[in-house]
């Protein structure tokens, strides 16, 4: 009876201890209504020190409590797979048991082509199924999409998938030259109508290991797209995959822009006009497309993997397993800062590259049938706010900073760059709006084909990496050697891209690559990579003297 008696004690004493040590402070519950739901491919820290300062400014402005739901499956590819899953899934519910439609294969084949359908030419289904999203107010259960690239935000609005934020409206004074300006070095940093909203500048580049790379004698550190395409970098790049990571995608636009950039200026040399025109122009995309297809091409040659971590490579690099990656700059920044705090070491270095980088913008927007419509707009206004803006480039500890750990991003407005923040930056070096240099991204350079470059990625290079690496190092081999006919022949086997002209990528490939049907995409897919493999391997034989050289 009495070690019964003990027993129950102990129990209520367990319970409530809790309750006893939380002495005066006031317990404000957390309804349903306080929570925001955002889904993002942001990293653990960056969703912690966000989730914990929108929930500070918004007890100090409202007196309420609110919590953020984070959803994180993955890479930005990911969260869109994941968003159009949901949409799916909703719509077809609200059809069936709304609507009281058949399911049909129509029905689904039109409703994921919500932003191919033209009204004028569409079917009746298609018609039928476009009109009745629009009245309808399915969402995904998500109220924001945080991160990924502008074309990501873009594709969402397309479809039908997001609405038009108010913060534009509301907050004036933000979007200004001195604030945020709406564009900087080409780049569109916030829509006008809404859709899309810029909450960082994230820019690109070359992440390395300094003893590392000094292993392979290589005596000049990186500082270029074109140095990556090194033969003494064979298999040592960590790089991301591009179709999982939309801002890996992002860094090969940039590459490539800088090649169309190069050639321009090349035509306009050896011209006889002070100025560009327009046939300059076009015979600077078609041929920077190619080259800038050839030196990714040549970029994955010397890949030793491909992931669809960013955080991997950073982390393969700072240990010396990798010398030499490609990255976003805040991974670099905060994999220099780490290890700079923890053992004082530089041996890990970011670089932008020279003259083949602008800074992006990392967007915010709200999804259609969002839930928490309010919170989802006060979180928007916080995260452009100065106090949301001192987050991403302040030091830990100190006022407006983060409070775990430094988040090594570029903030988007002005305000924060100046000289009265400056003695709470984590870096006073690092200044977007200064960086830039010369480098103009031009937008209507890469749209047409940017689609297609995922594509050609995976099919050409990423499907055939294994293919590609074995020609490409039976190149290096033979002009080492001094075997230059066959290196050279061997080479120009392999980076034979005329399939991927410029007109071809911006029609041909482009339709292929938001072909909806997956057996017709797959089918379409196993083709062309099965002919580049057998290309490479031509290329292959050709270095090795083993085939006769002059194969068609």
């Amino acid at each position: 009876m009495a070690k019964g008696f003990s027993i129950l004690m102990l129990i209520i004493l367990v319970v409530w201890m809790p309750f006893a040590f939380k002495g005066s402070e006031q317990i404000v519950p957390i309804s349903n209504d306080n929570v925001v739901v955002i889904i993002t491919a942001h990293n653990e820290t960056l969703r912690r020190e966000y989730g914990h300062g929108f929930s500070q400014w918004y007890r100090e402005k409202t007196g309420k409590n609110v919590t953020v739901d984070w959803r994180h499956p993955g890479g930005g590819r990911d969260v869109s797979r994941y968003v159009d899953s949901m949409f799916i899934n909703n719509f077809r519910f609200y059809w069936e048991n709304t609507l009281n439609k058949p399911w049909t294969q129509e029905v689904r084949s039109a409703f994921i082509r919500l932003d191919q359908i033209d009204l004028a030419k569409a079917t009746p289904i298609e018609t039928e199924v476009l009109n009745a999203f629009r009245s309808s107010t399915v969402g995904c259960d998500i109220d924001l999409l945080f991160g990924g690239g502008v074309f990501d935000h873009k594709t969402q609005a397309a479809k039908g998938f997001s609405i038009p934020s108010t913060i534009i409206q509301k907050r004036p004074d933000l979007f200004t030259n001195d604030g945020i300006p709406e564009f900087f070095a080409g780049e569109r940093l916030w829509d006008r109508a809404g859709y899309w909203i810029g909450t960082n500048l994230t820019s690109f580049g070359i992440i390395y290991n300094v003893d590392a790379i000094k292993d392979l004698d290589i005596t000049t550190q990186p500082n270029s797209w074109m140095d990556l395409a090194d033969p003494k970098y064979f298999r040592g790049i960590a790089i991301v995959d591009p179709t999982k990571s939309s801002s890996t995608l992002k860094s090969y636009e940039m590459l490539i822009q800088q090649q169309m950039q190069i050639v321009l200026k090349e035509e306009l040399n050896k011209s006889n006009f002070k100025e560009v025109t327009k046939e300059m122009e076009s015979r600077a995309i078609a041929e920077g497309w190619m080259r800038g297809l050839k030196l990714i091409q040549k970029i994955v040659a010397n890949g030793r993997y491909f992931t669809d971590s960013s955080a991997k490579t950073v982390i393969d690099v700072a240990s010396g397993d990798c010398p030499i990656g490609i990255a976003t700059d805040f991974y670099g920044r905060s994999q220099r800062t780490s290890l700079q705090g923890r053992s004082k070491s530089d041996r890990f270095c970011f670089v932008l590259p020279n003259g083949g980088c602008s800074p992006s913008p990392d967007p915010i927007s709200i999804f259609r049938g969002a839930k928490h419509l309010d919170l989802a707009e006060a979180f928007i206004e916080y995260i452009l706010s100065v106090e949301g803006q001192k987050l991403p480039i302040f030091k830990v500890g100190t006022p407006g900073g983060p409070i775990r750990a430094p988040l090594c991003r570029t903030s988007i407005l002005k305000t924060v760059y100046s000289d009265k923040y400056l003695q709470y930056h984590n870096d006073i070096s690092t200044n977007p709006y200064e960086a830039a240099g010369d480098f103009i991204y031009r937008e209507y350079w890469t749209k047409p084909v940017f689609a297609s470059l995922s594509y050609i990625f995976k099919i050409a290079f990423l499907d055939a990496s294994d293919e590609l690496s074995e020609a490409w190092h039976a190149i290096l081999k033979a002009k080492a050697a001094g075997d230059h006919e066959s290196s050279d022949k061997a080479l120009e086997i392999m980076t034979n891209l005329d399939d991927f002209t410029y007109e071809m990528s911006r029609t041909k490939i482009t339709a292929l690559a938001k072909n909806k049907d997956p057996l017709e995409s797959a089918k379409q897919q196993s083709s062309i990579t099965n002919h580049f493999r057998t290309q490479y391997n031509k290329a292959k034989m050709v270095a090795k003297g083993r085939q006769n050289k002059n194969i068609e």
